[in-house]
């Protein structure tokens, strides 16, 4: 299972990084690449103030509903973007219905 979590970690940061590089205007990519990682650093500081206060055996299964919710939720959030692209999304996503979606 940490296999799976590893390698959808990194294909989530290939992905990434390869829109950040050719969908975003060179003058925005810094305030893009700063606003993700302060997003990233204050998810970090939530999750030590968790492990924090439920550093306790007992609590396991409320942190692996925990886990388990942040999971449904963030899938259900990409399946909305999916479900409902604005033009901008059209305009960096084609789709070939012989090849499936892919960056231009």
């Amino acid at each position: 299972m940490e296999v799976l979590s590893r390698l959808g970690h990194m294909s989530y940061d290939v992905v990434g990084t390869q829109i950040l590089q050719t969908g975003i205007p060179t003058n925005k990519a810094n305030l893009i690449g700063t606003t993700e990682i302060s997003i990233a650093s204050l998810a970090e500081l939530v999750m030590l103030g968790v492990a924090i206060l439920a550093n306790d055996v007992s609590h396991f299964g409320f942190l692996a509903m925990l886990s388990v919710s942040s999971v449904v939720c963030a899938t259900w959030l990409f399946c909305q973007w999916l479900a409902n692209p604005t033009d901008e999304h059209r305009k960096l996503f084609t789709f070939d219905p012989q090849f499936g979606p892919h960056l231009r």
